[in-house]
């Protein structure tokens, strides 16, 4: 005999139930994938608060270091100019020229590509370039070298769709002219007889609302029945014209099992109710894990990214990092350390101030630079009256103490000394402390925490 079936409720909840499971995979799976199909549409279009960087396949050169009026990029360095280009190699093979090495010596440079999961799969610099310049042949999966173009360095890329961000050291406005030469070297062509400035399908159908609004609908707490529709939707367009990894199939198997397929023309609606149901639980849910997730995993002063750039299987990482820092190094070329709590154990934030001394002999180990950046708890720069956003080991006229240690002092009001002052807004705050070529032992070193202060 066959068993009693289960009955119609029973089985809408368990349905809805795997549903809740999967919207909470698909989110944290795919929230870097929107991201960079968002960012491209940004940076492509322009909106009210970001304007028009370039068409795909140009680059556009950022000639000023990073402000508080930058704001379509979270969490960006305020010590290097920035060169972007959205990539689209659909259209077929590029021509990517990195800088001259030997024009200008001492400078540090760094040409990084991304896939549009926005894993940094190759930097191109002095470290792997040639001094006298080179030029390297961009090919999607599946690409070709061109007839004529075999003597080519070939770079392989994950996607058709990559992005490419320039970064270029700069110091004071009397060294931006030599900052500036260098970034007008990093050019980009297309390969004779190709195509230009299509997009891919998904970013042309970033459509519902302008991708400003949809960017705020998912980061400004609006509620989730009315924000998981359209991302699942993007996310659904998305897979439909991007590769994915053989070793993902399994999660985009997992993800079928609730309709969510890779589909230029998939339908919310089209779902049964109990799936909807549950993937806008697991939406919902995802949301307050990756923003938990952003504020540390725990309440450690610091904690210094060990996966950045390149992730494997570890999606969790991939999606903080989207969200927190979009576009970060691998950590071959850069660390990262997130300072969210003081020595207390207590979230940062204005009213209270803060010292982070760095002992004699104990700066962060990097051979070619650091920084430590504060920004407001939007993960942008904070607007100050004194233009400061960052402070480095070449920030002009530190103030360093008798046993040569550096303290760096964190608040909302001015200290009497403010030549180490980094302004803090009112409220919560958090720090990014980066290391460019990190030194050979670096993670034993620990990073200080921040001490607060009596007034």
């Amino acid at each position: 005999m066959n068993p009693t079936p289960p009955n119609a409720p029973a089985v809408a909840s368990a349905r809805q139930a795997m549903a809740r499971a999967i919207g909470l995979s698909a989110f944290v799976f795919g929230y870097p994938l929107i991201e960079s199909m968002r960012t491209c549409r940004l940076q492509t279009e322009g909106s009210k608060d970001a304007p028009l960087r370039a068409p795909v396949d140009r680059v556009h050169h950022i000639r000023h270091a990073s402000t508080d009026k930058d704001r379509d990029i979270v969490t960006p360095a305020n010590d290097l100019l920035y060169t972007t280009a959205w990539i689209h190699l659909a259209n077929g093979p590029r021509l990517l020229r990195v800088p001259a090495t030997a024009r200008h010596p001492g400078r540090y440079f760094v040409l990084a590509l991304y896939d549009a999961w926005t894993e940094n799969f190759e930097n191109l610099g002095p470290r792997n370039c040639q001094a006298e310049g080179e030029t390297v042949l961009l090919l999607g999966p599946g690409g070709q070298v061109p007839a004529g173009l075999e003597g080519y360095r070939v770079v392989r890329c994950p996607t058709d769709l990559v992005w490419l961000i320039g970064r270029i050291l700069v110091g004071d406005e009397a060294d931006g002219p030599a900052a500036r030469a260098l970034q007008d070297e990093i050019t980009l062509h297309a390969v004779p007889g190709t195509g230009r400035g299509k997009r891919p399908v998904a970013v042309e159908q970033w459509t519902g609302e302008p991708v400003d609004a949809m960017a705020e609908a998912w980061e400004q707490h609006r509620p989730a029945a009315e924000v998981a529709p359209r991302f699942f939707t993007s996310l659904c367009q998305a897979l439909s014209d991007t590769q994915a990894r053989a070793e993902d199939a399994g999660m985009l198997a997992w993800l079928g099992q609730a309709g969510l397929i890779a589909s230029a023309h998939f339908q919310w609606e089209a779902l049964e109710p109990a799936l909807r149901d549950g993937l806008v639980e697991g939406f919902a849910e995802a949301v307050a894990l990756v923003a938990a997730a952003a504020r540390s995993r725990h309440t450690r002063p610091w904690v210094l990214a060990s996966r950045a750039g390149r992730y494997g299987n570890d999606y969790l990482v991939r999606a903080l990092t989207a969200y927190i820092g979009l576009g970060a190094l691998a950590t071959s070329e850069a660390l990262y350390g997130a300072g969210h709590f003081d020595a207390q154990r207590q979230p940062l934030a204005g009213p209270r101030r803060y010292r982070l001394r760095f002992e004699p002999g104990e700066l962060p180990p990097a051979e070619a630079f650091w920084s430590v950046t504060l920004y407001d708890a939007d993960r942008f720069l904070y607007p100050n009256a004194i233009g400061r956003h960052s402070i480095g080991d070449r920030t002009p006229g530190l103030r360093h103490e008798a046993d040569g240690a550096l303290e760096i002092d964190f608040a909302h009001q001015a200290p009497a000394d403010a030549r180490n002052w980094l302004p803090a807004p009112a409220g919560p705050f958090y720090l990014i402390l980066r290391l460019y070529h990190p030194r050979e032992g670096v993670r034993q070193w620990r990073i200080p925490a921040l001490e607060p202060l009596e007034d």
